[in-house]
């Protein structure tokens, strides 16, 4: 199945009218299953369990499974490491976190036994962790694991960024593949879908909002650099994307985008940062995955004011509660309100450079990892409800 879904991707790719095709039907499906998911919750009472608390160490034991370590090092894991004692997880093989290619039965099994091996290890080494931590989804370990560290006197709390269009995830052999097959298996659940909070509490899950956030020691302004981007850009090259980069270049502006698919290719961490602190306008795009009007939050929503350039993107309606729009940050609502936006403050230097301040300003005060995980860990060592 895996080699055959191989196969329609490399057609899809060579043929541009069916991988329009098929991006439109995939932006359906997931509009789609939102709807249905939203009509599932509207008439369910909310029943507002109450937050789990224990007794934590100072700092904190912590353990945390990961996916991506390149992003994750982009602050994530800093800040951890700055607010708790931590551990990474490892796959069987050494290498960082879970991700493993295998069929979705293998590698749940197989991060299930490794959670068990490490959980062994760690109190052998002196101490289990009093946290788990897991950015996860069901289709990657088994959640009987996380019983298993609940039964040994572990909290298991799981961070989901992507719940608006992965919180009940496919049908696979083993089940849903998304967050909501968690439920039941972990402690907490932690959103960055701000409706999606209401969703775990209608199953009985304690879930907190927790929106993606920055670190001030690796995204901050260069003074000493020129700024040598008129409009950077850093993404996959895919859907409407291109055809937001594509236009602001047909209309004259100099776009610098990297990523897979573009000119300047993919960019680590560091690179990304003197970039967006480089750039008079850095270019966001908020849609999911290859939808034209349906957003969530993005880490550049966070990394990108940080660095004190001017940010512009999307007008997903989250980002009202966490910025000033058109301040801190500014918004577009199409691709043709987007070139006009990004005219606007190149022709007026000193507007964009006062909205990036605030940008950082606001960033620094309400949207650190350090700040996310100093009131989590209050919240819970606390017993706040």
């Amino acid at each position: 199945m895996r080699a055959l879904r191989g196969r329609i991707g490399r057609l899809l790719r060579a043929t541009p009218i069916l991988a329009e095709a098929h991006a439109g039907v995939r932006a359906w499906q997931t509009r789609s299953d939102y709807r249905d998911l939203v009509r599932r919750y509207a008439g369910r009472p909310d029943t507002l369990p109450a937050l789990p608390a224990c007794e934590l160490g100072h700092p904190p034991r912590v353990l945390f499974i990961g996916t991506d370590e390149e992003q994750d090092r982009s602050g994530f894991i800093q800040a951890l490491e700055r607010c708790s004692q931590l551990t990474l997880f490892r796959h069987e093989s050494g290498r960082y976190g879970h991700n493993d290619p295998r069929a979705p039965e293998v590698r749940r099994a197989a991060n299930a036994r490794q959670l068990d091996a490490t959980l062994d290890a760690m109190a052998a080494a002196g101490g289990l962790p009093q946290i788990v931590i897991a950015q996860t989804w069901a289709t990657l370990i088994d959640p009987a694991a996380f019983d298993r560290a609940r039964a040994r006197g572990c909290m298991v709390i799981n961070i989901a960024m992507d719940d608006r269009h992965q919180f009940r995830g496919r049908r696979e052999s083993c089940g849903w593949s998304g967050t909501l097959a968690l439920i039941g298996h972990i402690d907490l659940a932690l959103t960055a879908a701000p409706e999606c909070v209401a969703w775990y509490q209608a199953e009985g899950c304690p879930a907190l909002y927790f929106p993606e956030a920055s670190d001030p020691d690796i995204f901050h302004p260069r003074p000493e650099l020129p700024r040598i981007h008129d409009v950077s850009f850093i993404g996959g090259r895919y859907g409407i994307r291109e055809q937001i980069v594509r236009t602001l270049r047909r209309a004259g502006v100099k776009v610098s985008a990297w990523g897979n698919g573009w000119e300047g290719g993919r960019i680590d961490v560091p690179g990304m940062a003197r970039v967006f602190a480089q750039s008079r306008v850095i270019l966001g795009v908020g849609t999911i995955g290859h939808c034209r009007d349906f957003y969530a939050l993005k880490l550049r929503d966070f990394d990108a004011p940080m660095t004190g350039s001017c940010y512009l993107t999307h007008d997903n309606p989250d980002l009202r509660s966490l910025y000033d729009v058109g301040r801190e940050i500014v918004t577009y609502r199409s691709t043709d309100d987007c070139v006009d936006q990004v005219r606007a403050l190149l022709a007026d230097p000193g507007r964009a450079d006062l909205i990036g301040a605030a940008g950082r300003a606001r960033a620094l005060r309400d949207h650190t990892w350090n700040s996310r995980f100093s009131a989590l860990f209050n919240a819970i060592g606390g017993g706040v409800g």
